[in-house]
């Protein structure tokens, strides 16, 4: 249970941090970047936990990669759910088409 929390605090400060860490250096990212950025973070944090977890010695050997597969699932839906997110307030509104007169 503490890996699984432990996970899923590293995946949410991913996302804190860089943030924050954006806003402290005054730096505003374009549209599109903001939508890439958290998937990015996932990849990261994808690789973070294929390395971490296979080889820790908290877990049973069993408990491994099924842990490890659902933190990767869990970053990949927390950061790819804060890009959609952001996409879906900020997208372009539909064209309505002109009745013709």
């Amino acid at each position: 249970m503490a890996v699984i929390i432990g996970g899923l605090i590293v995946v949410w400060l991913g996302l804190s941090m860089s943030a924050a860490l954006l806003r402290w250096l005054g730096i505003e990212l374009h549209y599109l970047a903001r939508i890439i950025a958290p998937l990015l973070l996932a990849v990261l944090e994808t690789v973070l936990f294929l390395l971490a977890i296979p080889g820790s010695d908290l877990l049973a050997e069993g408990w491994h990669w099924p842990l490890t597969g659902g933190l990767i699932a869990a970053a990949w839906l927390i950061n790819g759910g804060v890009g959609a997110g952001y996409w879906y307030q900020h997208r372009p509104p539909k064209e309505v088409p002109q009745a013709e007169q």
